[in-house]
């Protein structure tokens, strides 16, 4: 079953701004009622206009790289 979104408000803009860094899109959808796909468009829109909305921290971690540095430390390499 498809969900159908509502109308952005200034309200979402703003929670967008403030949230984006610190959560995924689909927490954010989720939260204000919103779908993922209009979370990115408000993004994209906001930088289009020279906004500047922060990179994803953390995004994703690199497990390998994680797994070299406890070789590391534990001498093995």
């Amino acid at each position: 079953m498809r969900r159908r979104s509502r109308i952005i408000t200034i309200e979402d803009v703003r929670f967008v701004y403030e949230n984006y860094a610190k959560m995924s899109a689909n927490e954010i959808a989720e939260k204000l009622g919103i779908s993922r796909f209009q979370v990115n468009k408000i993004v994209n829109e906001l930088r289009k206009r020279g906004v500047n909305i922060p990179k994803k921290i953390g995004k994703k971690v690199n497990v390998y790289d994680q797994f070299v540095e406890e070789l590391k430390k534990e001498g093995k390499i």
